[in-house]
């Protein structure tokens, strides 16, 4: 399993509203990538957001290889910047 604590500033958002829309639109597009996403804290300031992600993956070398599909996709979104990133691989 993969899991990362993603810190992301979101330049652009003006309102938790537009936050709220851009961490909706980060979640779905994950989801549909079958990654785990949690809006964990920062939920009250609209420029910043942290998000859990975890990949349950059958072996390392899969969960490495979402990783970096998860890390492209949120190096190219537009509408954020990835803070700080801190992630772990769990064996279970």
């Amino acid at each position: 399993m993969y899991a990362a604590r993603l810190e992301l500033d979101l330049p652009y958002s003006s309102s938790l509203k537009d936050k709220r829309q851009t961490i909706r639109s980060v979640r779905d597009r994950l989801r549909k990538k079958n990654v785990s996403v949690v809006e964990s804290d920062n939920q009250d300031f609209w420029q910043r957001a942290t998000l859990e992600i975890a990949v349950a993956a059958v072996s390392r070398g899969a969960a490495e290889e979402k990783r970096e599909e998860v890390r492209r996709f949120l190096l190219n979104y537009d509408e954020l910047m990835v803070a700080d990133w801190r992630e772990d691989f769990v064996k279970l």
